[in-house]
């Protein structure tokens, strides 16, 4: 899972179930995302307590831990996903899409990495 270059790539889908992915951060400071399980992928070697969240364009940060996480099958391929609410915190930011990384790791101390966006919208 771990490839020489750096951190693994994961499968995500943040705010499983809207493909436009919207949040208007001044109302909602949890953020789904669901890691995504497969074949080559068991949500049992994720560690919840690693999973963290980074916008690359604004000042948006975020965590998660194992409370704040279920176990369920969101896309519908018989493998079971991992859905956790990331807690945000954010300062002075700005509507309009917005980059984020999100980095975690496994109980076996792989490190993973995936990347994506949300839109940011004033409701």
């Amino acid at each position: 899972m771990l490839s020489a270059g750096g951190p693994a790539q994961m499968q995500i889908d943040i705010l499983p179930g809207d493909p436009d992915n919207r949040i208007d951060l001044g109302r909602q400071r949890l953020l789904p995302v669901a890691i995504l399980g497969s074949e080559s992928f068991n949500i049992d070697d994720f560690n919840p307590r690693t999973l963290k969240l980074k916008a690359t364009s604004q000042n948006l940060v975020g965590k998660s831990d194992k409370t704040l996480c279920s176990k369920q099958d969101i896309n519908a391929d018989s493998y079971m996903d991992l859905v956790c609410n990331i807690k945000t915190i954010g300062f002075n930011v700005q509507p309009g899409e917005i980059q984020v990384t999100i980095s975690a790791g496994t109980y076996q101390r792989e490190s993973l990495r995936a990347e994506g966006v949300i839109r940011y919208v004033v409701e």
